[in-house]
């Protein structure tokens, strides 16, 4: 019985995580899922390899594949469809790199009507194989994904593997301006549209301590031009205009809502939980997240939580709670 209950233990330990990481990305509880993954490397003791895309790279570029393993064969072939399918002629690098970005958050997404992402392929889930085959990627297999596809498309693209506190791991891109940090896991979510939190992003935003990374071996990301926050914050005269441009975006089915002031007078942590509280209805919360220092702007946020966003809440599928309900009735 021992043995029955520590295997299913550690069957239920996979699932949490899988679960966890597949409706993760909400920003106002992206440090409660790095705690979460942090716990969860620590007790398995695991750091995954960097997967070298270079031969499937180089296959893609000569347009010969006899070199490649099948796996990596597969790889390339359902990248090169990825590549087919979303980018354009006439792209620029910005817009190829947020095609990229959209794409593998929709594709990773946990699916509520699929058993697959819990039950095969959690072993390749570090390797863009695991991605591509079976729709699922901790943090490693988004990394190394992202820059595959980079590398494809002659977009420069570097990896950080932070393993000081834990492992985790995310881009950097360079484009015209300068280098930006992107982090496919923490900007997923359960509706398979990016919060883009942490879609090119500056140092000032993703060095908050933690997941450290060598800075004299990283190039600084000091880029600002495409930082999607920035991009697309609104432009607002004064705290009074807030509640409008809330009442907007809401109404326009925006979940992450990015603002900057013209005047900040008054306007605090206090002021952003009051208006928030108002537009919370039971169903829908709203969230007053950190302010973000991008270049010489302050960005305000705001964010939509709904029941199946976060860590551990919202429906699940009645397959999925079953078996959930079966391995924890083991444990008793």
């Amino acid at each position: 019985m021992a043995k029955k209950t520590k295997i299913a233990a550690g069957i239920l330990l996979g699932l949490q995580i899988i679960l966890l990481i597949g409706v993760a990305g909400v920003f106002l509880q992206n440090e409660a899922l790095a705690e979460v993954i942090k716990e969860y490397v620590a007790a398995r003791g695991e750091v995954h390899e960097i997967y070298d895309d270079t031969a499937v790279v180089n296959a893609y570029k000569s347009g010969n594949a006899d070199g490649l393993n099948e796996q990596d064969k597969y790889v390339l072939e359902q990248a090169k469809k990825v590549i087919a399918e979303h980018i354009k002629a006439g792209m620029t690098d910005y817009e190829k790199e947020k095609a990229i970005y959209d794409w593998q958050v929709a594709y990773t997404t946990y699916n509520n009507d699929s058993l697959a992402p819990i039950s095969s392929g959690d072993q390749y889930s570090h390797l863009p194989y695991g991605v591509f085959k079976y729709h699922q990627a901790i943090c490693v297999g988004h990394a190394t994904t992202f820059k595959l596809l980079m590398d494809m498309l002659d977009i420069e693209c570097e990896i950080i593997h932070s393993t000081e506190e834990g492992e985790h791991a995310w881009n950097l891109v360079k484009l015209d301006d300068g280098w930006y940090h992107c982090d496919v896991t923490f900007d997923g979510s359960s509706s398979g549209k990016p919060f883009y939190s942490y879609f090119n992003v500056p140092d000032s935003v993703k060095d908050d301590g933690s997941y450290p990374w060598d800075h004299e071996e990283i190039p600084a990301a000091d880029g600002v031009k495409y930082c999607y926050l920035a991009r697309n914050a609104g432009n607002l005269k004064d705290l009074y205009a807030v509640p409008d441009y809330v009442r907007e975006q809401l109404d326009d089915g925006i979940g992450r809502i990015a603002f900057t002031l013209q005047d900040a007078k008054d306007y605090n942590r206090d002021v952003a939980a009051f208006i928030a509280s108002a537009f919370s209805d039971g169903i829908n919360e709203l969230y007053a997240g950190d302010s973000m220092l991008i270049g010489n702007q302050t960005i305000y946020i705001f964010e939509v939580m709904q029941p199946d966003d976060g860590i551990g809440g919202g429906q699940i599928n009645p397959e999925v709670q079953e078996r959930l309900q079966e391995i924890m009735d083991a444990l008793q």
